[in-house]
């Protein structure tokens, strides 16, 4: 069972997919859990931020008050995502600028290897 089945559920159809960490498109490529992942953390991020601008524009106690709860429950789904692929090696948060570019031209020539 992957972390994704955790989160979301087990697929409905298993024989749809190769493997369970892998779900193809329709142009034959695939997803891997760290693209889907790393996916969900940027989403995460927009939402905070549209959170966070509309909670002041809000007039009404009440939906103040719902946006927040649910703002703060955003902030810690992403701590704990955010957490997970730090641990994984998938997310290196901690690196320098110089080594988050390394990182970022290798994984670049690892997907143009796979393609030839």
């Amino acid at each position: 069972m992957s972390w994704i089945d955790s989160v979301l559920g087990p697929d409905q159809s298993e024989s749809e997919s190769d493997s369970g960490n892998q779900s193809n498109s329709k142009d034959g490529s695939s997803l891997s859990e760290k693209d889907i992942a790393l996916d969900m953390l940027a989403m995460s991020k927009t939402d905070i931020g549209m959170l966070a601008k509309v909670i002041p524009e809000t007039t009404n106690p009440e939906v103040r008050q719902l946006l927040t709860t649910q703002l703060n429950g955003c902030i810690a789904s992403h701590f704990k995502l955010s957490d997970m692929l730090i641990t994984k090696g998938w997310y290196n948060a901690y690196g320098t600028p110089q080594e988050q570019i390394k990182q970022d031209i290798d994984s670049a020539n690892q997907v143009l290897q796979q393609q030839c």
